[in-house]
């Protein structure tokens, strides 16, 4: 789906205004977006932009998920104080990537609303008309997933927005509310999605695996565990997604949506305009290092020497993570290639895409439910796989102890799904985050690099500020989360 996307998605706003010719004899006064919603393949170009606004939406989901955590740091070497703060647990409300992710996940559910708005008036086979009813439900849910997450309560905008005046009348909805919302939804659409795209053009949309994945991971966090489980049971024996053998073509932009990629960002390589990931420059030293194509980096997500002293002798993941930068530079440099493209040959563009959910991923939560619901020995069986694949073994008295299996698990999903956008939320959904960070900033073998003089996480920073920005442009209805000014 990666270049179907991409060319539609760059016109379809554009199609909005000019569907019909410059020369035209319509009336001037004419609305042309009433022209414009006739036809699948008029949904489908909102449809598609929605997914790559999913970039804007995502492009800052590392610095909540992994650099706001123990995992990864922002190098003080570029002096970006929005990453800086939050890496630091110093956050404001002024704070540029909370605005971004913010304004990028409302341009999802815009689009989305717009689809699910328009697709009534619109002559389609029913069939037609539930997928594409599917994946908007899906991609609104996913990103009010992430927004309540990140800030708590937050506006429920359900249908399009056609005028400032039905824009400022929103309010922030209570976390159950959008909850309640979104679990309804994915129920929907989950029966209206496909397993899988016969066509390849249509590979990368979401899927009935993919809404089921949302659906458990939601359970998961709410620790309705049975019901987690039941979801994430129906993957697994569905057969839709599998490990792969290689932990590292997971990753390879040749590899892209693979049979262990469930639902992910999509990006690519050698287009103009570019369509590339930029983490592949983020997740390098912004210090002149190495010899090959990528020099010079933004040294945005740096791997703390916590983390990456955490890999098992022998673990095969290790062989994704850079060790070369050691002598001679700042500091020593140890950093992800999973968004490194080795197919680069003539400039800086990486194709791998950012992934949302994965088999491991999976695997790993199915494993969490069954131990939190007492199932031990089935939550070793599906940990024992991954670990595995890593090419290591687990230990055998795991399976008996639900509290060691708790700590193992958090652990392995640690280095599973390093860099992947995933540990901030871990540690929150089972309330280990505020004792994980607080011992992490108190670690005196990390350097100022990596942590902050004094640094901490408060009970209220479990939650991110609302933007000023968006306060100040509507005071009478949108309040400021506690402890924040």
């Amino acid at each position: 789906m990666r270049n179907t996307l991409i060319w539609v998605a760059l016109t379809a706003l554009l199609n909005l205004s000019c569907q019909e010719s410059f020369f035209n004899e319509l009336p001037s006064d004419q609305l042309t977006e009433d022209l414009f919603f006739n036809s699948r393949d008029d949904l489908e170009s909102i449809l598609y932009d929605a997914y790559f606004r999913l970039r804007t939406a995502y492009a800052n989901q590392y610095v909540i998920g992994d650099i706001a955590s123990d995992d990864a740091y922002n190098s003080k070497l570029n002096n970006n104080n929005d990453r800086i703060s939050i890496n630091e647990s110093n956050v404001t409300a002024t704070n540029g990537v909370v605005q971004s992710i913010w304004t990028g996940s409302y341009y999802v559910i815009a689009r989305a609303n717009l689809v699910l708005d328009r697709i009534e008036n619109v002559n389609l086979p029913e069939s037609d008309r539930n997928q594409l009813r599917g994946e908007a439900l899906f991609l609104r849910s996913l990103i009010y997933f992430n927004l309540v997450r990140i800030f708590g309560d937050v506006p429920l905008v359900l249908k399009d927005v056609a005028s400032p005046d039905e824009a400022f009348a929103y309010r922030r909805d209570p976390v159950e509310k959008v909850y309640g919302q979104i679990i309804n939804d994915l129920a929907n659409s989950e029966s209206w999605l496909p397993a899988s795209y016969a066509n390849n053009r249509d590979v990368g949309r979401a899927t009935s695996i993919a809404a089921k994945s949302l659906l458990g991971d939601i359970y998961l966090t709410r620790k309705e565990y049975d019901k987690a489980a039941s979801k994430f049971s129906e993957i697994v024996s569905s057969g839709s997604a599998a490990l792969l053998e290689d932990y590292s073509a997971v990753f390879d932009s040749r590899n892209a949506n693979n049979k262990e990629i469930i639902f992910a960002v999509q990006y690519a390589r050698d287009l103009d305009p570019s369509q590339g990931n930029p983490l592949v420059s983020a997740a390098w030293p912004n210090e002149n290092v190495g010899t090959g194509l990528l020099r010079l980096g933004q040294g945005y997500f740096l791997m703390t020497d916590d983390l990456a002293n955490a890999f098992e002798e022998g673990d095969k993941r290790k062989e994704m993570n850079n060790y070369d930068f050691v002598t001679g530079y700042s500091r020593r440099y140890v950093f992800t290639r999973k968004y490194y493209d080795n197919q680069m040959t003539v400039k800086v563009e990486s194709g791998n895409d950012w992934i949302i959910y994965r088999y491991a991923d999976i695997l790993l939560k199915y494993s969490e439910a069954l131990n939190e619901m007492g199932n031990t020995a089935g939550a070793f069986e599906h940990l024992g796989a991954v670990r595995r694949r890593a090419g290591l073994s687990s230990d055998p008295s795991l399976a008996s102890s639900q509290g060691a299996l708790r700590l193992a698990l958090e652990k392995e999903r640690r280095i599973e799904l390093n860099c992947e956008g995933h540990r901030w939320f871990d540690l929150l959904r089972t309330g280990r985050l505020r004792e994980v960070m607080n011992a992490h900033f108190q670690d005196a073998a990390l350097d100022n690099h990596q942590v902050g003089a004094g640094a901490s996480v408060e009970e209220f920073e479990l939650l991110f500020p609302i933007p000023l920005f968006e306060i100040n442009l509507n005071p009478d209805n949108l309040s400021q989360n506690p402890g924040y000014h």
